[in-house]
């Protein structure tokens, strides 16, 4: 980074030295450090710790931190009072929190930008288009962007303001600070994609143009994207903006992000200018529509028949005229390209096909059964609209059914594919003879309107005398039979169509009686009263501690050749996809019951438990820790696969429930049960410390994760190769590579690569390659040295007080002392830095990173 602004500023002739660089911005932090602790320090009589000249010592620390921060770009020695006067503003900002030193930050800023701008960007000729169809010079665009970052210093000030400012209470009124984000959200985009659109030249020495290098990458859109969602979410629960703003921000950054992620993957499509600002403008009021309804009042009413005409018209006008149109207008733009690149249609530079009509249809109308039911509930929390929800609901059960379904039913999709890489391949009609299951989600599908429409009635029938109903029993089983089996042969279809029968049959045939059991005790936990629920906790017994084990087991016995068992299309990750699915399920059926006791609440937390570990399980054994030696796609937006998917499925760990997190009206005694067990019962879980789960389970999938590549991957796990798989087998450093060049396993295994796949896999080999030579060197059997696992064990180690002061943070709700976090806050930094080698301990670190950074800001703000 000095390099890069001491380019900037002096040229090629003026760059700073590596060594010089260092020690300048050593002294800087050191500075920096004895800065922060000298401020506000007081003596044991509680006066300030250099009397009178306390102020004036703290301003002089201040600035000489400034300046060997600003010496280590190389400035010219005149720019040197620049750096001191931006950190004395700033500085005067935070502690004052008044607007004017905000307006003289920005004075500064604009200072250093004209000038930078001036001296090295007004004889350039060289255009960007801004806008479709509209080219401006490069100096031009430069402006652009240092008015933008002015008015996003300025958004700040408002934010973070002083009380009694002069206009604050009609600038909150009009809400002009969420007003003015929403127009930098737009501007950000705007520029965002122009850069990426427009690769700039690279000059030598002597001025002359020998290459085209793009400047902005999709990964950074989505870093801004981000934080825009994060910055957002933030004001909002602040209340520092109002629900419109929020709204419209919001979308803006969505859809920026959903048109970026388009339109690289989209082979065979306009991809200028014009097209990436259409689908930005489609997908944002796509998603405004979704959102605009919590923008709305709730309307609280006594009985459903007392709903105002204004609020009944207001739920048609929405439900059945303008959100249809919104979805209708972006099947084309948006919905049918992320449809296709969800299925996996559009994954590949080799295949390129397009998604079934079918799929189209039913993940818009599941779309459209969400967004009612979102807004039916939202807008008429009391009751009403229950028309609305009825067909919300069925619609969306029906789309996502012949979405899924889709491959079974007639027609076939479009397909374009590379002719060269068949031929080389000799792989043109494998993909056509595979079966998808979709059979399956067809006997879901019936089950679910059998159920709906009463001949599966899935409740208690009691006759006119009130006899109880003999049949129940009978009917639920009719239901897990046709619902459970559809659903488990459509999984292991979908995941092991490939293998031959006897894999097949075994794990279909241990799939499909967990999925029958496990569906019989959600629709029982769901239906059943509290001094019937012996039953269910009877069925979740056996199903949790008996038959789990043992057909995981039997699914053992298929010992498949052509899939890692863990990996895609191996038995153990089928098999853990079914169980997660229904244990998820059944966690969700029992938090959805009005009547709850501490019983039921523990069930369904030990469902929720085993759905999380094994989405986790199957993650990881897909993806691995880094994605080397993994077939397919192994990063997004530059970020491992394995690292954004525990992200997503953290969520999970929400539907934990405590003893003080239930609003039900109704009280009831323990269920008449001679089990001393009553499932995960959670006393201390709460809805203030709701977050903590989702913190410690991706905080220690994370570290442990970080342990298995530091002290276990590589270490040959030969002996248990019935579990793990015979390509597991790992014993140095050039076995790590093996995948990548194709070549043979100094250890005797044979190469994983051919030439029929070098074609596809070397569009991935540079990631793959820095990938694998990090990972390589951060454990104790794979590196060469002892070096690279002590680094990253090292910065393992100085990520945990940041971790544990977060943790015990969200889940006692007691923040930590200020000076502890502010030692342990930087350690982060070291471990991101010495711990690249390992994703998933830089995900751990940056967790412990910004979640310090919060507790910094809640802590000034007590």
């Amino acid at each position: 980074l000095c390099a890069r602004i001491s380019y900037l500023i002096n040229g090629h002739d003026g760059i700073m030295s590596a060594s010089l660089a260092t020690l300048l911005l050593s002294l800087g932090t050191i500075f920096g450090y004895v800065t922060m602790w000298f401020f506000g320090r007081q003596n044991s009589n509680g006066d300030f710790l250099m009397g009178d000249y306390h102020e004036d010592i703290f301003q002089l620390l201040l600035g000489l931190s400034a300046v060997f921060f600003g010496l280590s770009c190389s400035p010219p020695w005149a720019a040197l009072p620049i750096p001191m006067l931006l950190a004395e503003s700033l500085a005067l900002w935070v502690i004052t929190k008044q607007l004017r030193y905000a307006f003289l930050t920005v004075f500064v800023f604009f200072t250093c930008c004209s000038i930078l701008i001036v001296y090295r960007l007004t004889f350039l000729t060289e255009t960007v288009e801004i806008m479709p169809g509209k080219q401006i010079l490069l100096k031009t665009f430069a402006r652009v962007s240092m008015f933008a970052t002015m008015w996003l210093i300025i958004i700040i000030g408002l934010v973070h303001r002083a009380p009694g400012g002069i206009g604050k209470d009609l600038m909150k009124k009009y809400d002009a600070t969420g007003a003015s984000f929403a127009i930098y959200g737009f501007v950000l985009g705007a520029t965002e994609f122009s850069l990426l659109r427009q690769p700039m030249p690279v000059y030598s020495r002597d001025s002359f143009e020998f290459g085209r290098v793009a400047v902005y990458s999709s990964s950074a859109v989505y870093c801004t994207g981000v934080l825009t969602l994060l910055i957002v979410w933030h004001l909002k629960a602040q209340k520092l903006i109002k629900g419109e703003s929020a709204v419209v921000a919001s979308s803006t950054a969505l859809g920026k992000m959903i048109a970026v992620i388009i339109q690289p993957n989209i082979v065979g499509v306009d991809n200028s200018l014009s097209a990436m600002y259409l689908r930005w403008t489609v997908a944002s009021l796509l998603l405004m529509t979704i959102c605009c309804p919590y923008a709305l009042r709730p309307v609280y009413i006594k009985s459903s028949n007392q709903l105002p005409k204004n609020a009944s018209m207001i739920v048609v006008a929405y439900c059945a005229v303008i959100l249809p149109l919104v979805i209708i207008a972006s099947v084309r733009l948006v919905l049918e390209p992320l449809v296709g690149l969800l299925t996996g249609h559009n994954n590949t530079a080799f295949f390129v096909t397009s998604p079934k009509f079918s799929e189209v249809l039913g993940y818009s109308a599941a779309l459209w059964g969400v967004s009612v039911l979102s807004m039916v509930n939202h807008y008429l929390p009391n009751g009403g609209g229950e028309v609305w929800k009825r067909v919300a609901a069925l619609t969306l059960i029906m789309g996502l059914f012949v979405s899924f379904s889709a491959p079974a039913f007639p027609g076939s999709a479009t397909s374009e594919s590379s002719d060269l890489f068949l031929s080389v391949s000799s792989n043109s009609a494998v993909e056509s003879e595979v079966a998808t299951g979709g059979w399956g989600l067809v006997s879901a599908f019936l089950a679910v309107l059998l159920a709906l429409t009463g001949p599966l009635e899935l409740r208690e029938v009691k006759d006119s005398a009130g006899r109880k109903d003999s049949r129940q029993f009978l009917r639920l089983m009719i239901f897990g039979l046709m619902f459970g089996c559809g659903l488990a042969w459509f999984i292991v279809m979908q995941s092991m169509s490939k293998d031959v029968f006897i894999p097949i049959f075994v794990t279909a045939f241990s799939c499909m009686v967990m999925s029958t059991l496990g569906t019989v005790c959600a629709v029982m936990g769901y239906f059943l009263e509290t001094q019937e629920f012996g039953e269910v906790e009877q069925i979740a017994n056996v199903w949790a501690v008996v038959a789990f084990p043992v057909f995981f087991v039997i699914s053992s016995v298929s010992l498949s050749a052509h899939a890692h068992p863990f990996g895609i299309g191996g038995w153990a990750s089928t098999y853990l996809s079914v169980c997660g699915l229904l244990a998820g399920a059944f966690c969700i059926l029992v938090r959805m019951r009005k009547d709850k006791t501490s019983t039921t609440r523990g069930y369904g937390n030990v469902g929720c438990i085993i759905s999380w570990l094994c989405t986790i399980i199957v993650i990881y054994g897909r993806y691995g820790i880094a994605g080397v030696g993994v077939v397919g796609v192994t990063t997004v937006v530059g970020i491992p696969v394995s690292i954004l998917a525990t992200l997503s499925a953290s969520p999970i760990l929400i539907l934990l429930e405590g003893e003080g997190s239930s609003s039900s009206k109704y009280t009831h005694q323990r269920s008449a049960t001679k089990s001393k067990w009553h499932g995960l019962v959670l006393t201390k879980l709460t809805r203030r410390n709701w977050i903590a789960p989702l913190l410690i389970g991706t905080v220690g999938v994370f570290i442990t994760a970080s342990l298995y590549a530091i002290f276990l991957r590589g270490c040959g796990l030969s002996k248990f190769s019935f579990l793990f798989g015979a390509n597991d087998v790992i014993t140095n450093q050039e076995d790590v590579f093996s995948h990548i060049f194709g070549s043979k396993r100094t250890t005797g295994i044979g190469a994983l690569d051919d030439v029929a796949t070098m074609a596809q896999k070397s569009v991935v080999h540079t990631k793959t390659m820095i990938a694998a030579a990090r990972l390589s060197g951060s454990g104790i059997w794979t590196a060469k040295s002892i070096i690279g696992p002590f680094m990253h064990l090292l910065g393992l180690a100085a990520t945990l007080p940041s971790l544990q002061f977060l943790v015990q943070h969200s889940w006692y709700g007691k923040a930590p002392l200020f000076g502890k976090l502010v030692l342990a806050l930087p350690l982060n930094i070291l471990s991101i830095i010495v711990g690249r080698g390992i994703p998933s301990l830089v995900a751990a670190a940056t967790i412990g990173l910004i979640g310090g950074a919060l507790q910094l800001t809640t802590i000034k703000n007590r």
